[in-house]
């Protein structure tokens, strides 16, 4: 096994056990519950707030993801940064929405902290026009110039411009794909493929229960390249009702994530735990397994941030409920 297989699969022993999360779940005083994780994780202070735990835990995996690497060069590692670059989208989603909302200047400290930030050009006080601008030298740069528009919403300025930077990424993602061997190439699409449908089912949901758009313009939303969901096929997805799409979705493979409509983000992240732990299992491509196993972590990370946002109002149960996996 390569050298970088064995390290994403050791870094994989540091994910919590289940009883670790019952331990989280049995407490609802914060203090108690940072004190427990104090006990587990060397990088958490028992004197930290819940703020500053959530930042140890991004640095932490971004500290992880660096480490992977070291060990990967040239093409996997040019798609390994790439794939993760999603979390460097999600900082710049949460930029542009605090801009839109005039809140950049208070929240200026959090964001200058992310180990994200030096990928942007940051001052403490800016607007949505002069960050676009200062970030001219951005790969992103391209996709947010039209939403400098004046005339548009700003609700619809922060979900369209997401949609984009969401569009943007896998369209690289797809591009610098083709670069690898064919038998490579293919599973990596098929992956990427599955990733998509997951993101364009909720999408279709989401646009159908809590949007006024037309259903013939809820495609220009969604993403190309999912499997075996062409564009066709995505079409007709987006031209039926509500009441039609679920049906049609409860009879396909897919009919898990649609059980309990208050739930689906939820079955979307557990089915895309299910792809990663595939990859794992099967060990069919090396930059998919170590793509998995940092996924993975990530998740685990998730699922300690919901532990701790949940106090006495729910019941050791329920807390257990709110987990991705256990």
């Amino acid at each position: 096994m390569r050298d970088v297989l064995v390290k994403a699969k050791a870094k994989m022993g540091k994910i919590p056990d289940n009883d670790l999360y019952i331990s989280l779940a049995n407490e609802s005083d914060l203090a108690k519950k940072i004190d427990i994780l104090s006990k587990k994780y060397p990088s958490i202070n028992n004197k930290m707030d819940k703020k500053n735990v959530e930042d140890s835990n991004f640095r932490n995996m971004y500290k992880e993801l660096k480490s992977i690497d070291y060990f990967l060069s040239g093409l996997e590692s040019e798609f390994f940064n790439l794939y993760f670059s999603k979390y460097e989208i999600l900082s710049l989603q949460e930029i542009i929405e605090s801009l839109v909302n005039k809140n950049f200047e208070r929240n200026y400290i959090n964001f200058s902290s992310n180990p994200l930030a030096k990928k942007f050009d940051l001052e403490p006080s800016m607007s949505l026009e002069t960050f676009i601008e200062k970030n001219k030298n951005s790969r992103y740069y391209r996709t947010l110039v039209p939403y400098l528009n004046e005339n548009m919403e700003r609700d619809s300025l922060i979900f369209l411009s997401s949609n984009a930077l969401m569009k943007f990424y896998y369209r690289s993602l797809f591009k610098l794909a083709k670069k690898f061997k064919l038998k490579e190439r293919k599973l990596i699409e098929s992956f990427l493929g599955e990733e998509i449908n997951l993101l364009n089912f909720e999408m279709l949901f989401r646009l159908k229960s809590y949007y006024n758009l037309n259903d013939s313009d809820i495609f220009n939303y969604l993403i190309e390249g999912g499997n075996t969901f062409n564009g066709q096929r995505l079409k007709e997805l987006s031209l039926l009702s509500k009441e039609d799409f679920l049906k049609k979705m409860k009879a396909s493979k897919y009919r898990d994530l649609f059980e309990d409509n208050s739930s689906i983000h939820k079955e979307v992240r557990k089915r895309e735990l299910k792809l990663y732990k595939g990859e794992i299992t099967s060990q069919r491509s090396d930059i998919l397994y170590v793509i998995s196993a940092m996924n993975i972590m990530f998740i685990s990370g998730e699922n300690i941030e919901s532990l701790l946002e949940l106090d006495d109002s729910f019941t050791t149960d329920e807390r257990m409920e709110y987990l991705i996996v256990r």
